[in-house]
């Protein structure tokens, strides 16, 4: 019985060490688990400053007559700190980097990864390598302090011509082409055409259809009915963000606040007359045949919707938003406009509210143009007009049916969303993360 109890003993002893033994192991790969979630998520962070860098660094590239101007490394650093970041010591092009704290290399062109880069010594690309040497919390036990996290990205500009003419629903079919339709890039090939929808067809494109720009991307399919498009579209493509959204969002662009107080306007029955920028509550009817009308130059914001019947409305420096409601045009009106080329809402021409579904009609004669981005976001455009030649900047909508002949130019866009402008949905559109 003595021997007996003192077995027992010892077993409690074992147990007891054991137990000890397990903690400290647990609390160890805890330790472990601790600073490896630590060092993932500087490394995401590494891997946000180093894509906010190349892409700062090659919207400059083209304005640079040397590589790694100063232009280039002012906005690759500027990206950084904007972004929440110390501000870093930079390197440039490939010298080793080293010291303390967030350090950052440029490199116009990329020469990091040497010949197995594409883009290896390409100036029309910039590369960014972000390093910081993150201290250790647990693993200082094992002799670990600080570990070198790093991150690379390379932007450039893109090989595809920017999307004057972006149709953004995702389903459906979103793109039709009426037989007479015709989409020309009046800039020569520099306008592309993109439509976002994976529908099965996405475009539908009727016999006498013809399409000629500098690049033809759908995210679903084409049926082809007999219509004739340069380059042939490529199907399948990705889907291509909102650049006007994103310029919102980045703030370049600054969606329109309902002025405090409402404007006031007649039903013309003849003769001319010019209206002043402000807020109409409910819309405005002009309706009367031979009558002309000119917008001022400022923000037009509308509570509702506007009709235009017989009306030759001109304005220079406008953009006309609608809050609610939509604009309704018809084949015996004509419209010379064209959008501010600075201020808030620069490139903005005509701007629907996401909030609002309403469709849009603009049946134009051969005299009317449009410089300017239209912008429906969750509305179908409907451009009517027979075999009319119409000039627009940029066209971006929801759905578009397309019964005329419209000519895409950037330069007829204030600002331009020609590549290497400066103006609304053209950096976003224009410059790529290439790795």
């Amino acid at each position: 019985m003595r021997m007996l109890r003192g077995l027992l003993r010892d077993e409690r002893g074992n147990i007891l060490v054991l137990a000890a033994l397990s903690v400290t192991m647990l609390l160890s790969f805890l330790a472990i688990v601790i600073d490896i979630g630590n060092l993932f998520c500087t490394q995401r962070q590494l891997q946000t400053f180093a894509d906010a860098a190349a892409m700062a660094g090659a919207l400059e590239a083209s304005a640079c007559g040397t590589p790694n101007c100063a232009v280039i490394q002012t906005a690759a650093t500027t990206a950084l700190t904007e972004g929440g970041s110390p501000a870093p010591t930079l390197f440039l092009q490939c010298a080793a980097a080293s010291g303390t704290g967030l350090l950052l290399t440029i490199n116009n062109g990329p020469c990091a990864l040497g010949a197995s880069d594409p883009n290896n010594l390409n100036k029309n690309y910039v590369e960014a390598l972000v390093t910081e040497q993150k201290p250790t919390f647990f693993a200082k036990i094992f002799g670990v302090s600080t570990v070198q996290i790093s991150a690379r990205a390379e932007a450039g500009k893109s090989s595809a011509a920017s999307p004057c003419l972006n149709v953004t629903g995702t389903s459906g079919q979103t793109l039709t082409l009426n037989s007479g339709a015709s989409i020309t890039d009046a800039s020569g090939s520099t306008c592309g055409v993109n439509v976002d929808s994976n529908g099965t067809p996405a475009v539908m494109e009727d016999s006498g259809a013809t399409v000629n720009v500098g690049s033809y991307t759908v995210h679903g399919t084409v049926t082809d009915n007999g219509g004739s498009y340069t380059p042939t579209p490529t199907t399948g493509a990705a889907v291509v963000p909102d650049p006007i959204a994103a310029e919102i969002t980045a703030g370049t662009i600054t969606k329109p606040t309902q002025p405090a107080t409402s404007s006031t306007c007649c039903n013309p029955v003849g003769g001319a007359t010019t209206l002043q920028p402000g807020y109409y509550s409910s819309g405005l009817n002009f309706n009367s045949s031979g009558y002309t009308v000119t917008l001022a130059s400022g923000l037009y914001y509308f509570g509702g919707s506007m009709v235009v019947g017989g009306v030759n409305l001109t304005g220079s420096n406008v953009t006309i938003y609608f809050a609610n409601g939509s604009l309704t045009m018809n084949s015996a009106s004509t419209m010379t406009l064209s959008a501010p080329a600075t201020g808030t809402t620069a490139g903005m021409l005509i701007w629907q509210a996401t909030t609002d579904s309403s469709s849009m009609i603009l049946d134009s004669s051969s005299s009317s143009s449009w410089k300017g981005a239209i912008y429906l976001p969750d509305a179908q455009l409907t451009l009517n007009g027979g075999s009319t030649a119409v000039a627009y900047g940029m066209v971006e909508s929801q759905s578009l049916m397309l019964n005329s002949a419209i000519s895409l130019s950037c330069s007829s866009m204030p600002g331009g969303v020609c590549p290497g402008g400066s103006g609304a949905a053209n950096g976003s559109a224009t410059i790529a993360l290439a790795e």
